[in-house]
């Protein structure tokens, strides 16, 4: 066998030079995309229903596949993600409590140049992953005073078996970010090895039904969390208020229980959190006044 001489080493594997020898990247985004006025809620409700779209579709086409079903998998985390930064971000700049806990915070010399004055408490969790349980209650903790989330990554009772699901939810998104949806040994640790070593290097291959059952966890668990936060921290601003108990007061403003003259405080939080259409909106506005003044009663009554 004669030996070629006209090969080299560094051509085993011949390219072509792409057209543009830089990307610009500059023209990757929209430059006219307008900040959304929807709440958290709503906006990650019309984000999941767009990524419902892509599967759905194709599974009507008979199109559907394991690849676009692990990048639809990714989009649906990436949506609830989306929502904890949204919340934090609104609640930041309507809370007294949440400023506050947030002045405190280290923020880069370009956000605060560059970053639009409603958008800039963005900046704060730029460097932080929201997708997975810890980081989502350490965030809400710190941030937020939320009862029962802790830096260690405890969660309320209620939201425990949710978020367990939203945790097995995000360990397997390590696999398809980092493995190109094969399951490595650290996330069938935390997942389970005694069922999942059988599964080890094999690529995720998700069914229509099975994404559904997944939209249906993430969506269960942000109405959850949606709730238990905005009771949580309407109820903290009047017994951390001037007029509650609580020896540490965050708040200055006073509630004076009457629509007229809280209309504009009450609804500033109330458009933070609520959900307008769809199948499961929320009550009026009114209707959550109303709850509100009803646990004030109740709150006064028991601390006499």
């Amino acid at each position: 066998m004669s030996i070629p001489t006209s090969s080299s080493l560094d051509t085993i594997t011949p390219f072509s030079a792409p057209t543009k020898g830089k990307l610009d990247t500059e023209n990757w985004f929209d430059p006219k995309h307008v900040t959304s006025v929807q709440s958290p809620v709503d906006e990650f409700r019309s984000n999941l229903a767009q990524i419902n779209v892509l599967y759905l579709g194709a599974h009507t086409r008979g199109d559907y596949t394991p690849m676009l079903g692990s990048l639809v998998y990714l989009g649906m985390v990436s949506a609830a993600e989306g929502y904890f930064r949204s919340l934090l971000r609104r609640l930041i700049l309507v809370d007294e409590a949440c400023r506050h806990n947030a002045s405190s915070r280290t923020l880069t010399y370009g956000a605060a140049l560059h970053h639009a004055e409603d958008l800039l408490p963005e900046a704060l969790l730029e460097g932080v992953s929201l997708a997975n349980t810890k980081n989502v209650a350490t965030e809400l903790k710190t941030l937020c005073n939320i009862s029962q989330m802790s830096k260690d990554g405890n969660v309320p009772a209620a939201l425990e078996r949710l978020f367990n699901n939203f945790e097995s939810i995000c360990q397997v998104r390590h696999c398809g970010i980092h493995r190109f949806g094969k399951l490595g040994s650290q996330q069938a640790l935390r997942l389970g090895m005694d069922k999942h070593k059988p599964l080890l290097e094999k690529p995720l291959a998700l069914t229509v039904q099975q994404l559904q059952e997944i939209a249906e966890a993430l969506e269960a668990l942000i109405r959850a969390v949606n709730s238990y936060c905005f009771a949580d921290i309407l109820k903290r601003t009047y017994s951390a208020g001037p007029t509650g108990k609580d020896k540490d007061k965050r708040y200055q403003n006073t509630w004076q229980l009457d629509w007229s003259q809280d209309q504009k405080r009450f609804n500033d939080y109330y458009d933070i959190f609520a959900s307008v259409g769809g199948s499961q909106p929320s009550d009026p506005v009114a209707n959550m006044y109303a709850a509100f003044l009803n646990f004030v009663t109740a709150y006064n009554a028991k601390s006499q």
